[in-house]
């Protein structure tokens, strides 16, 4: 019965039917909490204690990073990502510009501009492997059927991916995550929707889900294990499509039950739209000056 139910959630899953006036700005992203870091991506396997690389040294990605994806009416024009208080650590493909708006340091903050020249559903030509990308996580990233683009150098691809350092201000930037002397913790009163993963031996299973839930208390370590993109959908809301959520979850999956993240206990949360816009900004401005509409889904994964 859960299966089924999470299949109709998937299914449930709508966007508002396209007008032939407007271009869709989608965006999934995750952000991974540990003592010394925070890190603003997609890529389980990055690691999060790793220096950031400044910009002069990005010959040699190291992370890869939230997916945006495109939708909608062609069109051409320039996408920026602004991160506010941080640094690029990884881009695919390079930005055609990346400046600093820092107003001073040590203080961090840098804009990355895409020119798009082109969009199309035509996936000819596009490469089979990144030097910063496997031809498995390709494969997955590329699955929603978003458009494909064409950028300035020539290069094609079906989205813009990007990862960064964030450099707090408060404890609470991160909300419903505070950043404490001891490490990051969830807020005591988050009441908030989670899913809580724990280690049982050698394995990782699902614990409880909580929050306003129909599934609160009712999944357990021996409940199905194929009802987490369903989850997914549930908490987007109906403004990401079931493809998007679906190359989410299988790219965190593994990492999640193969149990490699420190502590014992794994928390995957949504996070509040107010907390995503004061990490980052996305800003697309086409030249025929389309209605542009964005939709933005972020996890926070906190273990302890």
């Amino acid at each position: 019965m859960l299966e089924l139910i999470f299949a109709a959630a998937l299914m449930d899953t709508v966007i508002a039917p396209s007008d032939f006036e407007t271009v869709y700005v989608h965006e999934w992203g995750v952000v991974t909490f540990t003592e010394e870091n925070v890190v603003f991506g997609a890529n389980p396997f990055t690691d999060p204690d790793s220096d950031a690389l400044l910009p002069y040294q990005w010959e040699e990605p190291v992370a890869r990073a939230p997916i945006v994806y495109f939708y909608g009416v062609p069109f051409t024009g320039t996408f920026t990502v602004s991160v506010h208080s941080g640094n690029f650590i990884e881009t695919v493909p390079f930005p055609d510009n990346l400046v600093s708006t820092s107003p001073m340091p040590p203080q961090q903050s840098y804009n990355a501009v895409w020119e798009i020249s082109e969009t199309t559903l035509n996936e000819e030509y596009l490469v089979g492997e990144y030097s910063s990308v496997s031809s498995d996580l390709l494969k997955i990233w590329r699955k929603p059927p978003s458009f494909v683009l064409t950028f300035n150098d020539g290069s094609r691809e079906k989205f813009v991916y990007y990862e960064c350092v964030l450099v707090p201000s408060s404890e609470d930037d991160f909300y419903p995550v505070l950043l404490q002397e001891n490490g990051s913790v969830l807020d005591p009163d988050y009441r908030g929707p989670a899913m809580w993963f724990v280690k049982d031996g050698e394995t990782v299973v699902m614990d409880r889900i909580m929050g306003n839930d129909p599934l609160q208390g009712i999944i357990t370590p021996d409940g199905p294990q194929n009802i987490y993109p369903g989850i997914l959908c549930d908490w987007a809301g109906g403004t990401m499509k079931s493809e998007e959520l679906v190359s989410m979850w299988d790219t965190w999956e593994s990492w999640i039950f193969d149990g490699s993240w420190s502590g014992d206990t794994l928390l995957v949360f949504p996070l509040p739209e107010r907390t995503i816009e004061r990490m980052t900004s996305i800003v697309l401005q086409t030249h025929d000056y389309r209605n542009v509409e964005y939709s933005r889904f972020y996890l926070g994964i906190l273990s302890y």
